[in-house]
């Protein structure tokens, strides 16, 4: 079992667990677990609603270019540990990482 630590879209906690691949990706995780509504576009990096804040992860986030990116960067919200959790997959690399729900504009 692995665990992420989030700041949902109201400023409360949680402690998710979750096994390697129990989801498609972290949106997934968040949208069951914590019935946010986020990822309008079922997890096609194109809206832009699913984003997060990195605060603390225990290895380098690959950040991706392109299409994650340019969505990123039109959000309203943006910073340098920004990211989409649609894009974000399920195993070891997210093992106690802390995030926040942005969400889209």
């Amino acid at each position: 079992m692995y665990t992420v630590y989030v700041i949902d879209t109201i400023g409360d906690a949680h402690v998710l667990e979750f096994k390697k691949f129990e989801y498609r990706n972290l949106m997934e995780l968040l949208v069951n677990k914590l019935h946010d509504e986020i990822g309008d576009c079922k997890g096609r990096g194109l809206c832009g609603t699913c984003h997060i804040r990195v605060h603390l992860s225990s290895t380098p986030m690959r950040f991706f270019e392109g299409l994650e990116n340019n969505i990123l960067k039109n959000q309203l919200e943006y910073y340098p540990n920004s990211r989409l959790a649609c894009q974000i997959l399920l195993d070891e690399h997210i093992d106690t990482m802390q995030i926040e729900i942005i969400g889209g504009d």
